[in-house]
């Protein structure tokens, strides 16, 4: 009898109770390692005076006169841009997929797929398509469909989200770094953290450099070259 007791209390820790201890633990680790850097500011609370914004929950206006193309053969389009001399448009999918949508018969093509996630579109004056793709920088499509990475990185800091892109008349290419500190899967980190990760830049293809023209922004996003070509526009998306 007694030696039948002496097995029953060494069985009296289930296998799975260390396993419910260490794990929590494993856990939190994992997630203070992960947060190292994460330097969130101070939310300047005395000097937000805007009056709130507001606007109607539904817009009757909205997609008047528009019809759906290509729904349910994309995935998370980004960004478009139409090339006129063929009838198409291309957009930036969530999948690495450039579509090329024929206009007239909306037909979808899986055209090139830029192993990363294709953001910002624009078409230079020789019809090759500029992506800034967050994952492998600022490239370049020719209507071949050859990739070329034409930057990655200034003053040997790399892109993390390649976003905005537009060109102008001369050909120079202006775009934006969203974040050089986090990449597209953790945006919302930079975001909620409100330090100024972000930079806007131009591309020269004839001499292949890279200038930084504006640094410390608020995750810049879309740019656009104005039609005169006097100036650039880009939105910072947390201001």
């Amino acid at each position: 009898m007694s030696g039948s007791n002496s097995n029953t209390n060494s069985r009296t820790w289930p296998l799975f109770t260390p396993l419910a201890i260490v794990l929590p633990v494993l856990i939190a680790a994992a997630v203070f390692y992960l947060l190292d850097s994460f330097e969130p500011v101070h939310l300047p609370v005395n000097e937000i005076n805007r009056t709130p914004l507001t606007a109607p929950l539904r817009n009757d206006h909205m997609r008047l006169g528009s019809e759906e193309v290509a729904k349910g053969h994309v995935l998370g389009p980004e960004d478009l841009v139409y090339d006129a001399v063929n009838g198409v448009v291309y957009t930036s999918c969530e999948d690495g997929w450039i579509k090329r949508v024929t206009v007239n018969e909306s037909v979808v093509e899986n055209w090139v797929n830029t192993g990363g996630r294709p953001l910002g579109l624009a078409l230079d004056g020789n019809g090759n398509l500029i992506i800034a793709d967050a994952d492998k920088g600022l490239l370049r499509v020719t209507r071949e469909k050859e990739i070329e990475v034409l930057t990655t990185e200034i003053d040997g800091l790399k892109f993390k989200i390649t976003d905005g892109v537009d060109i102008a008349h001369d050909g120079t290419i202006y775009f934006t770094d969203a974040s050089h500190k986090y990449s597209v899967k953790d945006s919302m980190l930079d975001i909620f953290e409100g330090n100024p990760n972000g930079r806007f830049l131009s591309y020269n293809p004839t001499t292949k450099k890279t200038t930084l023209l504006v640094s410390d922004l608020y995750f810049p996003n879309g740019v656009a070259v104005s039609p005169d070509q006097h100036f650039v526009v880009f939105c910072e998306t947390v201001l």
